[in-house]
């Protein structure tokens, strides 16, 4: 298929359904509209990205970031049940609610004076209907049955699909390789990337992406609720020093997207100057207080974000410890989703219930030295039997060398509809 076919078969498996009609919410916003700019990931392994940069990018005034997500698949965790693991957190929302939603007060008033952008939740996370590109959900079947998951111009508009109906202004992917990932090689993932950007531009919206490394896991949670943890932990944290040395790699690729957003939306001029803006507001309280606004909204019970360590806890849990000194060069993603799966915190059927409070949390990530009895990881699930059956595949999941090894940049590259440029994880420091 052309690019332009491939665009036009996205656009057609759209007006399938209902898309998001933004009007009245711009005229009520003022003048000039606010710039409406999304993410998309391709899936990984403790990617709770997106629970951040929500809230992150849309603290900054006349940005909106309407963002419909989906839930785990295969090895890999899904937004949209990290956050049903929040009691009472609503993602099921009409597209008519779904701007009403973005229009909530932020202080939770009844409205009165309301008109300006800032005084608006202007974020939020949500699930697509199911009158939402229903076209894509049979041709995923007529695909699963044809041999055809792989092609590229159906992945393509597969997910586009979906992030076109939210009609936003410009988009930012983050499209991952390596063992994590559902593409091993860079070069399937920049392709990918290329096809993306070319049919979001034919669809008039701006799009860019950013290859990311998805060997190791991100950060050190692994789970639906902990993964909320370690997020509730890094918007609270006063300055980049509080924040935990595991959880460096989430805040740079959330700093690194939210960067690019803000370019996107005419806030900032380089990634650099958007970089630092973002980390701005994400250390002085306003990130943090956006997420609990949007949690609010979304009838989520805040006492929980408050207060993460009154969450459940789960039944079984068991600590990972090395057999040996040195450092770890590795720790096997893939393989880490798989058993956060068994653990319960992944589906193996898609009618089988998450359990929220499994999962897996690292004390030791890729780079680090160990010694003999440090533990390396905990196990938790409900599920009796589990934790015992799957700590062995835990610790055989980590590689562990007598020398140092140089981790390879998170960032690989970033590609526009100009091209493919290394990315200079330099603007992060």
């Amino acid at each position: 298929m052309t690019d332009k076919e491939t665009a036009a078969l996205t656009e057609s498996m759209v007006q399938s359904g209902e898309s998001l009609d933004w009007s009245s919410l711009d005229e009520t916003l003022g003048d000039v509209p606010p710039h409406k700019v999304d993410k998309h990931s391709t899936g990984g392994v403790g990617d709770k990205i997106s629970l951040i940069l929500t809230p992150l990018v849309c603290s900054f005034d006349d940005v909106l970031v309407p963002m419909m997500a989906g839930r785990g698949l295969g090895h890999t965790g899904g937004t949209i049940d990290k956050l049903e693991s929040i009691p009472g957190f609503r993602t099921q929302y009409t597209a008519s609610q779904f701007s009403e939603l973005l229009l909530t007060p932020a202080d939770g008033s009844d409205g009165a004076g309301a008109s300006d952008a800032q005084s608006r939740l202007r974020g939020a996370i949500v699930s697509p209907s199911k009158t939402v590109c229903p076209a894509d959900k049979r041709m995923y079947a007529l695909r699963d049955v044809t041999a055809t998951v792989t092609s590229l111009p159906l992945q393509t508009s597969s997910i586009m699909s979906k992030k076109i109906a939210e009609r936003p202004d410009s988009l930012v992917l983050d499209v991952k390789f390596g063992v994590g990932s559902f593409n091993n090689s860079i070069e399937e993932s920049t392709e990918l990337a290329k096809s993306l950007i070319r049919t979001g531009e034919l669809c008039g919206i701006q799009t860019t992406a950013m290859i990311t490394r998805m060997d190791n896991p991100l950060g050190y949670a692994i789970g639906n609720w902990f993964e909320v943890k370690e997020c509730i932990e890094i918007m609270r944290a006063g300055s980049s020093a509080e924040i935990n040395d595991l959880s460096q790699d989430v805040v740079d690729l959330v700093l690194a997207f939210a960067g690019q957003m803000l370019i996107q939306a005419k806030k900032a001029e380089t990634l650099e100057e958007g970089i630092t803006m973002a980390r701005t507001n994400l250390t002085n309280g306003k990130c943090w207080s956006k997420f609990r606004q949007m949690v609010i909204a979304q009838e989520g019970d805040v006492s929980y974000i408050d207060n993460p360590d009154m969450y459940p806890k789960a039944k079984y849990c068991s600590a990972i410890r090395s057999p040996l000194s040195g450092y770890i060069t590795s720790i096997n993603s893939m393989e880490l989703g798989l058993i956060g799966v068994l653990l319960g915190s992944g589906r193996r059927a898609v009618e089988e219930a998450v359990d929220f409070s499994s999962g897996i949390i690292l004390h030791k990530t890729a780079g680090m030295k160990v010694e003999i009895g440090d533990v390396l990881a905990e196990v938790h699930s409900d599920r009796e039997g589990a934790v015992e059956i799957e700590s062995q595949r835990v610790l055989d999941s980590f590689r562990i060398s007598e020398e140092r090894v140089e981790a390879p940049p998170l960032i690989a590259d970033m590609v526009t509809k100009d091209g493919v440029v290394d990315f200079d994880d330099s603007v992060l420091r």
